[in-house]
């Protein structure tokens, strides 16, 4: 998840983030999204996909 995480930021803000803004959204990404995880595993396209839509759309509480 760390990647993506990683990548959205990027493609976002231009620049990546940091290790504490990247615990921050772990933390705080919906439980939904981390069973979907866990039932697909990370790298799934579906998992991706939704990760990089809610950390764009929750970006500014990270930043």
């Amino acid at each position: 998840m760390r990647d993506v995480i990683h990548d959205c930021f990027v493609d976002v803000l231009g620049t990546g983030p940091s290790e504490q803004q990247i615990d921050e959204v772990m933390k705080n990404l919906p439980s939904e999204i981390k069973l979907l995880a866990e039932q697909l595993g990370e790298n799934d396209a579906e998992v991706r996909d939704t990760i990089y839509v809610w950390v764009n759309e929750n970006i500014n509480d990270f930043i």
